[in-house]
């Protein structure tokens, strides 16, 4: 079976974007990532691995080079190079999506964070490499607790699930802390770093975009290549900037 760990990233009021993202592995391969990458945890004395705190240089990471920063990462993502097939993001603008589910006119939309997990839950069944282990092992997710949306998250999953006959393949659902396993915490990673990838792909016109590679996202003297991350793995990102973005004026 498949488990997939996401976390969110952008819930605060001044992010503009909000944001999913995580990876997918089976389950005998998490097991192996845990085992293979807690020896660099002790060796650089991380407890629990924030991203906001990794990129402000904060809490744990105080007085942390960006050098230091470079090794730790490389050293987890070089253990998921191993194990990990697929890292994946969804986001949206928050007041654009909210803008465009009113026009719709319906009386329930679910929250910009409930659809950008509809989004991974199509992009998992449906993907070149793991669509079909996805469909015939099936998936379990796992994200982080403590979103004031997970109970609607969750009720999204089972609806999704007995609509569409997809028992089978969306196997189960969970919510764990941050302290829980190390994926969660990578999961943190990628769903922080693509925030901050989204919004400058949101402040930039349709073919500028593809200028805009997720390692020049990062804009804090005290913060890493970002790149560091998608380089081992395949990562799929998606920003809902199309039909939920507001046209601009010319």
């Amino acid at each position: 079976m498949l488990v997939c760990y996401l976390d969110d990233s952008g819930k605060d009021p001044q992010s503009r974007i909000t944001n999913i993202g995580g990876y997918i592995a089976r389950e005998d391969e998490w097991k192996a990532f845990e085992s293979e990458v807690e020896p660099y945890f002790s060796e650089f004395r991380v407890k629990i691995l924030h991203a906001s705190h990794l990129h402000g240089t904060r809490g744990e990471f105080k007085g942390w080079r960006v050098l230091r920063k470079q090794a730790f990462v490389a050293r987890i993502f070089q253990v998921m190079s191993r194990h990990v097939p697929l890292g994946l993001a969804a986001g949206a603008v928050k007041e654009t999506y909210k803008k465009r589910a009113k026009e719709r006119g319906r009386k329930r939309t679910v929250t910009a964070y409930t659809f950008c997990f509809n989004l991974l839950i199509d992009w998992i069944l449906t993907d070149v490499r793991i669509g079909k282990e996805a469909n015939t092992d099936g998936v379990c997710f796992k994200l982080e607790s403590g979103h004031e949306n997970n109970r609607e998250l969750e009720k999204q999953f089972y609806d999704i699930r007995q609509r569409h006959k997809l028992e089978h393949a969306l196997r189960s659902i969970c919510f764990v802390p941050k302290d829980n396993c190390r994926a969660i915490q990578v999961a943190d990673l990628i769903a922080f770093y693509s925030r901050r990838h989204g919004a400058v792909l949101e402040s930039v016109q349709g073919a500028q975009r593809t200028k805009y590679h997720p390692a020049r996202c990062s804009t804090s003297r005290n913060a890493f290549p970002i790149g560091l991350m998608w380089a081992p793995i395949l990562v799929r990102t998606h920003l809902a900037l199309g039909f939920f973005r507001e046209r601009r004026k010319k």
